[in-house]
């Protein structure tokens, strides 16, 4: 693995609480390669759970589309583990997602995550001062578009900009988080090498 790999991971659930019954829908996952996009794995989540009104308002996940376009956790699951590897995590408090998914890894009696991870909560409250720390007020602050907020891929690649200009910052006092994310000032490639399958949190 490339000493500057990483994973910028977001997932969207029925809930907030795994240990309350709720669910991942949506995983979606970006390998990052400096500042280079070069692998992304997505898909919809099926559940057994009725979504309610208010989540489906803030991601827009019906159980309608999961019955069309969903795929079993157990077959999603492993693959996002496949996916990330011993790879860094980065995420908009990744806390929440972790527990998702080793909620999920419990349930299919495998082994829960132990990676590093990056949590760009807590670098926006260590470099700037705004009244909320959510992604979508954080992105705002920070210039960065948010095409479709809280589906899983778009804050993805919402929370990957969101890094950069955090990572930036953090390089302007003096302090290293990701250096080489910083070597090379053009817009980051987002093609990825391999096409993933196709297919929020509540933040």
């Amino acid at each position: 693995m490339s000493e500057n790999q990483y994973i910028i991971l977001d997932v969207e659930t029925t809930g907030f609480k795994p240990q309350e019954g709720h669910s991942i829908i949506e995983v979606a996952a970006e390998r990052l390669i400096d500042r280079r996009v070069v692998d992304e794995y997505q898909s919809l989540v099926m559940t057994d759970r009725i979504i309610d009104q208010e989540s489906v308002s803030i991601h827009g996940i019906t159980n309608d589309l999961l019955t069309k376009e969903g795929r079993p956790p157990e077959i999603v699951i492993p693959e996002l583990i496949e996916f990330i590897g011993n790879s860094i995590l980065i995420g908009h408090n990744i806390g929440f997602d972790l527990a998702f998914i080793n909620t999920h890894l419990f349930r299919l009696e495998l082994p829960p995550l132990g990676n590093k991870t990056i949590d760009t909560v807590e670098l926006a409250r260590r470099y700037l001062l705004i009244p909320n720390y959510s992604l979508e007020k954080v992105a705002a602050y920070l210039k960065v578009p948010q095409p479709f907020a809280h589906r899983a891929k778009a804050d993805v690649e919402v929370t990957r900009q969101v890094f950069i200009k955090l990572n930036e910052r953090a390089l302007e006092k003096g302090h290293k988080i990701i250096p080489a994310l910083t070597k090379n000032k053009q817009k980051p490639d987002r093609t990825p090498l391999n096409q993933p399958e196709k297919t929020s949190k509540l933040f």
